[in-house]
């Protein structure tokens, strides 16, 4: 009897961690090339999703080796790739029309700080992405990076407060005028030459589908800040659902 009660227990264990599975948002991390330290920083993007208890992650380090079927697996796809400084890098047809109409099928689409600046000579990428890196960019020293809220009432932001992390602050990168601003940012730097804010957190509706882009987290120091993970796992919760559990 007992050991007909140990089984019946880890039947039930084994069903459970299975239905607590399925309710989890699959994740899928492309990493495996970047201008910054995608060796370290995606090992820790990881990690706070894992630690939020929302997320079910894998990392890609070869995306461009992905077979276009196996995004349907996913809920959202996080980038930490780029292909910067190289402006003719591209996949295969079939794998970029499958990241597209991933999106435009209802999935979500994340990216941070460096990883919009890619596929230069891909214009359809232009449509889901902004702030890149373009003639007229640069950047500072780290240093204090102050963030606005600006828009309260959009799922991802709403109950944020404005907050401060040491950051490198991208000037001028690239604008794509069908994203919505929901934060920016400033540093002393910027204030001393009398510079705008630089729109620092962003979103965009994309078909059925959600992106985000934010142009904070350069490195693994810089994603230490609590406030920098809450930004990452609210928004990439709302890309893949349209909603924010946290």
């Amino acid at each position: 009897m007992t050991r007909i009660i140990v089984v019946l227990f880890c039947i039930v264990a084994f069903l459970s961690a299975g239905f607590k599975n399925q309710d989890k948002i699959k994740v899928l991390i492309l990493s495996g090339r970047n201008n910054h330290d995608w060796e370290t920083t995606t090992p820790k993007l990881k990690s706070i999703y894992e630690k939020s208890g929302l997320f079910e992650v894998r990392v890609s380090e070869q995306p461009e080796s992905l077979k276009p079927t196996e995004l349907k697996n996913y809920d959202v796809i996080v980038s930490n790739w780029n292909s910067f400084p190289e402006k003719d890098v591209r996949w295969s047809s079939e794998l970029e029309n499958a990241l597209l109409n991933f999106v435009k099928s209802g999935g979500g689409f994340v990216t941070f700080h460096a990883s919009t600046t890619a596929f230069f000579e891909w214009p359809e990428f232009k449509e889901i992405s902004t702030g890149a890196w373009i003639d007229g960019t640069y950047h500072g020293k780290q240093g204090e990076t102050e963030v606005n809220i600006q828009n309260k009432r959009h799922p991802i932001t709403k109950g944020m407060q404005d907050f401060t992390m040491e950051d490198e602050l991208w000037i001028n990168a690239e604008r794509n005028p069908s994203f919505k601003i929901l934060g920016s940012a400033t540093n002393k730097e910027l204030q001393e030459k009398g510079s705008k804010k630089q729109p620092a957190i962003m979103v965009k509706d994309y078909g059925k589908g959600r992106v985000f882009h934010t142009i904070l987290g350069h490195g693994v120091k810089n994603m230490q800040n609590e406030d920098f993970q809450n930004l990452m796992v609210r928004a990439t919760d709302w890309a893949a659902t349209g909603k924010v559990k946290q």
